[in-house]
């Protein structure tokens, strides 16, 4: 799974955010993510800089400001399951 973690630099949300994709990095190893720095870009600032930090997995948002283990962890295990059940359906 890549994910795609919206930052920037000086954030306390974005550095606690940082905490638990690291915690959930460590015990799923098939998780990518991809830190994407939002000052960098002007598109990606305009678009994020009043909801960072934004996680999204295939252009779903998971979390907006605040993160928390457990409600990611089953967002995860859901998107995994919907996408098994898709590829079955075919």
């Amino acid at each position: 799974m890549q994910l795609q973690f919206y930052t920037k630099p000086d954030c306390p949300l974005c550095d606690k955010a940082k905490v638990v994709l690291q915690s959930i990095k460590a015990k799923v190893s098939f998780v990518v993510i991809e830190e994407i720095d939002i000052t960098k870009n002007l598109g990606l600032f305009t678009r994020y800089k009043h909801l960072i930090p934004v996680l999204e997995l295939d252009g779903q948002r998971l979390f907006v400001h605040h993160a928390t283990y457990w409600k990611l962890i089953w967002q995860l295990r859901w998107h995994w399951v919907r996408k098994f059940i898709t590829q079955i359906g075919r």
